[in-house]
């Protein structure tokens, strides 16, 4: 008989994607022990991904790159206050492992990796599940640690619920750039990471191709950081359209309300690609050195690029570790453009 759990703690400390695909995994852990109370911790600056979710009591987060030890000792203290019956540790990572074990809960359980150490795989988990195969979407990948307790999660999706705050901000950003009733665009080309990008000159192509031949008004849109700010004035200077910009303006949570008013979402693996999944936009995502079977914008409708060259995906950061990877640079505006005639359907 399946044991059932009345509190339930999930860990994911990985970034704001990773938090975001991991959903289905809340919705699960309903399906199997209705009535079951759900906290979860994430990384400072996630939260946003499920701060408004139905499914879930609390969002506790940690400081991954600041937090000390003693800074940790208070959110321990409030954890082991809940007395979870079961802590569910998603992100396969030391700290992960260590507070799943400190929460109290009776029954933990995360995942095998390779070269873990000893104290996880004997002290820390109660139950340590095998790696998923490579090729498994990390949807599937993550419920398969309710799966190891005996929950058979069906038709799981990813859900994402934005403010009532975060909604009146978005209306009047669209208000003011003249879009409140028209179908627009979101392109958001940055990535945490530059050599999962494409280039300025493709993108530039790609909003005006949107704007002059779809007639669809294009909002651009990134992170604060000063990554995608170069990257948005790059594309600029080769636009010769002008698209909306609100690089550098919106919370995860305001970008994510964005992107479910939007007609498609075009951009490359990345947070906000998972976003447009989640609200139901349709995604048009390129892919580089990192795997669409394990990070493909999930659910029906949406398009992935890619040269499909034998080399990929590598996973590495750029060709030889030059951060430039050139199944991205040598992906031709013409050849994406193609791959978008007559989609969305």
């Amino acid at each position: 008989m399946r044991v059932s759990y009345n509190r339930v703690l999930i860990i994911n400390l990985k970034q704001a994607g990773d938090v975001l695909v991991s959903s289905p995994v809340i919705a699960a852990v309903h399906e199997a022990w209705p009535g079951a109370e759900v906290h979860m911790l994430v990384a400072r600056g996630t939260e946003d991904m499920v701060r408004g979710h139905p499914g879930v009591r609390r969002v506790y987060t940690l400081d991954r790159r600041r937090g000390s030890w003693r800074q940790t000792l208070p959110l321990i203290r409030e954890l082991r206050r809940h007395r979870f019956d079961l802590a569910v540790e998603l992100s396969a990572g030391d700290r992960g492992a260590f507070l799943a074990w400190a929460s109290g809960a009776p029954e933990r359980v995360g995942f095998a990796r390779p070269r873990q150490p000893f104290w996880q795989r004997r002290g820390i988990f109660t139950r340590l599940v095998p790696r998923p195969p490579v090729r498994m979407h990390m949807v599937e990948h993550y419920l398969e640690a309710l799966r190891a307790l005996g929950a058979d999660p069906r038709h799981p999706r990813l859900a994402f619920y934005g403010d009532e705050a975060a909604g009146k901000r978005a209306a009047d950003w669209l208000a003011e750039l003249g879009l409140a009733d028209r179908p627009y665009a979101v392109v958001h080309p940055g990535a945490g990471w530059r050599f999962k990008c494409w280039t300025p000159a493709g993108y530039a192509r790609v909003i005006e191709a949107l704007e002059a031949e779809r007639g669809l008004p294009v909002v651009l849109t990134g992170a604060p950081g000063p990554l995608d700010r170069e990257l948005a004035e790059e594309i600029l200077a080769r636009c010769r359209v002008r698209p909306r910009v609100l690089v550098g303006q919106t919370s995860l949570m305001d970008l994510g309300v964005i992107i479910a008013r939007a007609r498609l979402f075009f951009g490359v693996d990345s947070a906000p690609m998972h976003l447009a999944a989640a609200v139901g936009t349709p995604a048009a995502a390129l892919f580089g050195p990192s795997g669409d079977f394990n990070w493909g914008p999930w659910g029906e409708g949406h398009l992935v690029i890619k040269k499909g060259w034998d080399c990929q995906p590598c996973g590495r950061d750029g060709c030889e570790g030059s951060k430039i990877s050139r199944c991205l640079t040598e992906l031709t505006p013409e050849e994406v453009l193609a791959a978008m005639e007559g989609w969305p359907a």
